[in-house]
């Protein structure tokens, strides 16, 4: 399946939607706010260890109760 990239007028026609719908004052505060998002995601994703979860998901319980006494 092909993806389309959208081209340089769709992208200028976009900016100039969301300037009317929002204003020039509240696009840099939207703008900080999904970066700051993006960022925190990214941190919380680069944090995960999926070989921890693989881990967990081997062990038994039996494994657990017999450790813990």
């Amino acid at each position: 399946m092909l993806e389309r990239v959208p081209g340089h007028w769709e992208l200028i026609l976009l900016a100039v939607v969301v300037l009317l719908l929002f204003g020039s004052k509240q696009v840099p505060q939207i703008g900080r706010s999904v970066g700051r998002g993006m960022r925190e995601f990214k941190q919380t994703v680069g944090m995960v260890d999926p070989r921890e979860d693989v881990r967990r998901s081997l062990e038994s319980p039996d494994d657990e109760s017999s450790a813990e006494r």
